[in-house]
């Protein structure tokens, strides 16, 4: 697959998509060790602080200098006061033979279209690998309708996507379960077909409120709501018969034309926790990848001991798949690629210190983008974005350790046919377009 991604992408710039845990970031990132094996220049941002990380990149905003910005009259005016940057900019895009743009469906069109502004005020002449599934979890954009953008305000709506002439592929066997059937399922809900035979399969794993109290603390909720999911982690924690500890992340802004409005949003797009209260005994998730250190986003655990050393405090974590790492915190940082000689070089403008964890007991849909679950209770009581049902219940690896949590008085046929929520634009989108299969 990564030998077929090169050769295409020596002509052609990419669209890389497939559904949830079919393996987008693996080969991204094995994509990523090959150009650097081969000293070519790439950079690779993500749409959000934290897909940034998982690719181990830096934003996109920040590396094009958008800003928090949301259109081109203000674009116009933000740009006046960063002449400089830009300047930089330019010249590092010069140098790059790829960039690499994961989780695109999170980008808007209007953003997309003025990341085309800076490539067409540069030298680049490089290609473009663009990853994501736009049948999951969509931009975050203040107005949805506007006059460039009526229809849909994804990006492939933008002017630029289309003159990227770009080859469509896509992985579809399933990494992150091996359950042919409960993939097939999946799969349908993803494009929005709800047949009675799914509709069935998926009513087999319905529990009550009542429910809950008899399952293990192995299970991690899902949920909408941010609010529900502080109060089952602050309640289960509270029944753990340890010291309560607490870890506060450290904050530090190195570069002084940062803003605190800027530095702020950064920081809170990361989903680390700006206070960490954890005990021993208290099981947790990994909320990143980190390759190197051997834990993944999604992985579970349970804290077993906190030790100190010359590195710090470490927290002693023993996985659910009975290896023990000791995690040290982690060093979270807003990066700015910059020309330096004949390569590139990275500019720390701030950075954040926190273990990258949370508790497992429960966490919201949202800040479960990417993560594989091996024991999951979905809560679809509040469901109110396109792609979200999709996303919850595809971050199962085992639908033997399924449940699905309901609780409203409607009729569960009527209530999961009016969740699934989906764009009629994504759907035709991917209708009309032609994708090669990267793994026939």
């Amino acid at each position: 697959m990564l030998d077929k991604l090169e050769k295409i992408l020596q002509d052609r710039n990419v669209f890389l998509s497939g559904g949830a845990g079919v393996g987008k970031s693996f080969l991204t990132n094995q994509l990523k060790f090959s150009y650097k094996k081969q000293n070519k220049k790439l950079v690779a941002l993500g749409s959000s602080a934290l897909s940034a990380f998982n690719v181990g990149g830096v934003t996109l905003h920040s590396f094009f200098c958008l800003g928090r910005i949301e259109n081109f009259e203000d674009l116009k005016n933000y740009d006046r006061l960063q002449k400089n940057k830009l300047n930089k900019l330019e010249k590092v895009l010069s140098k790059l033979d790829l960039i690499i743009i994961d989780e695109i469906s999170m980008v808007s069109a209007t953003i997309f279209d003025m990341v085309a502004l800076r490539l067409k005020n540069s030298g680049f002449s490089g290609k473009i690998l663009l990853v994501g599934d736009f049948f999951q979890l969509p931009p975050v954009v203040k107005e949805r309708q506007n006059s460039l953008f009526v229809n849909t305000y994804y990006a492939f709506a933008s002017l630029f996507w289309e003159e990227l002439r770009l080859k469509n592929v896509k992985l579809s066997v399933p990494k992150r379960t091996n359950n042919a059937v409960f993939y097939e399922h999946l799969s349908l809900l993803r494009e929005g077909y709800l047949r009675e035979q799914t509709l069935d399969y998926f009513k087999e794993f319905l529990i009550k409120t009542q429910d809950l109290k008899d399952l293990d603390d192995s299970f991690t909720l899902l949920c909408g709501i941010n609010k529900r999911a502080n109060a089952i982690n602050e309640e289960k924690l509270a029944k753990i018969n340890a010291p309560l500890l607490n870890f506060k992340a450290k904050f530090e802004k190195k570069d002084e034309s940062l803003s605190e409005h800027q530095f702020k949003a950064w920081a809170s797009g990361l989903g680390i926790l700006e206070e960490l209260k954890v005990k021993v005994g208290a099981r947790i998730i990994f909320c990143m990848n980190h390759f190197e250190q051997n834990y993944y986003n999604g992985e579970q655990g349970v804290i077993e001991d906190i030790i100190e050393d010359e590195r710090g405090v470490l927290l002693q974590i023993m996985k659910n798949n009975g290896q023990m790492i000791l995690l040290e915190p982690y060093t979270f940082e807003l990066s700015e690629f910059k020309e330096e000689g004949d390569g590139l070089d990275l500019n720390i403008r701030a950075s954040v210190v926190q273990y990258p964890i949370k508790l497992a007991y429960a966490i919201t849909i949202h800040k479960s983008q990417g993560m594989s679950i091996e024991k999951l209770v979905c809560d679809i009581d509040h469901i109110f974005e396109n792609g979200q049902l999709y996303v919850a219940l595809s971050r199962a690896t085992n639908p033997q350790n399924l449940k699905i949590l309901y609780s409203k008085n409607w009729d569960f046929r009527t209530y999961f046919e009016k969740a699934l929520k989906f764009d009629e634009n994504v759907s035709r989108f991917y209708k009309e377009n032609d994708f090669i299969d990267l793994e026939l």
